[in-house]
């Protein structure tokens, strides 16, 4: 699989990318997926598939189950690629990134500090907190939450053993302006580039889901772009809910 060059206006912060040579992408390429789709990269080493994280896609695929350096197991396509992993960083933010370059299909691992009030927080209003920053980000054009009130689940551990840790899942639409989202007249909003111009707006569609551990806030995001989403969803969605932290 060939990576794409960048062709956007906008570029994020270097990401520091592991300099692993399992890296795949550029890091120039790896911070277009991370605009495009919503950070997170991943370097993983080979585990065997568990029957709790074992998938069936609609599309056809092979899968392949991973264990990051922070013991946290995912199983995903074979056609999404490994960027980079850095779990066992102390930072917070973009944990690992993984997907397909060609497409923008995206799977991203987050971590974030825990509100200090979370124990008085409803799970409706944690999602708040979680979706706080892509939904005020200045290239957010337009954000739409397609089930604010998140689904629990207790799934069992990537062992087999019973779970004890609740994830929340939720769904939403994001459009992206790849340059800057300002106020126009008569109150119409613009996506501006250099020189004033007019960009492209990408629509995409994520399927997330999070979890409390700890002094942390871990989140988990499949996305691909609105138009593939049909094809796309089932097996974003499906790969999120594989996602499993290490037992505490």
């Amino acid at each position: 699989m060939s990576c794409m060059a960048s062709t956007d206006p906008l570029e994020l912060p270097n990401s520091d990318s592991s300099s692993d040579n399992t890296s795949i992408c550029s890091s120039s390429v790896v911070r277009r997926a991370l605009l495009l789709g919503t950070a997170a990269g991943i370097l993983m080493s080979n585990s065997p598939a568990d029957a709790s994280v074992k998938l069936t896609f609609s599309r056809k695929a092979q899968l392949k189950p991973y264990t990051l350096k922070a013991g946290y197991q995912v199983t995903v396509p074979d056609s999404w690629a490994l960027a980079y992993d850095r779990s066992d960083k102390a930072d917070l933010g973009t944990q690992a990134f993984f997907g397909n370059f060609n497409t923008f299909e995206t799977l991203s691992i987050f971590k974030q500090q825990r509100p200090e009030n979370a124990a008085e927080l409803s799970p409706a209003q944690l999602l708040e907190a979680v979706l706080a920053e892509q939904r005020n980000n200045q290239s957010t054009f337009g954000f739409d939450v397609v089930s604010p009130t998140p689904a629990p689940r207790v799934p069992d551990a990537a062992d087999g053993s019973p779970g004890s840790t609740t994830y929340y899942d939720a769904e939403y639409e994001l459009a992206i302006c790849r340059g800057l989202a300002e106020e126009g007249s008569a109150g119409r909003r613009r996506c501006v580039g250099p020189n004033d111009m007019d960009l492209q707006i990408v629509s995409r569609r994520f399927y997330q889901t999070f979890a409390l551990q700890g002094d942390f806030i871990y989140i988990v995001r499949g996305s691909s772009t609105t138009e593939m989403w049909q094809d796309v969803g089932p097996a974003a969605t499906q790969a999120v809910q594989s996602f499993r932290l290490a037992q505490a």
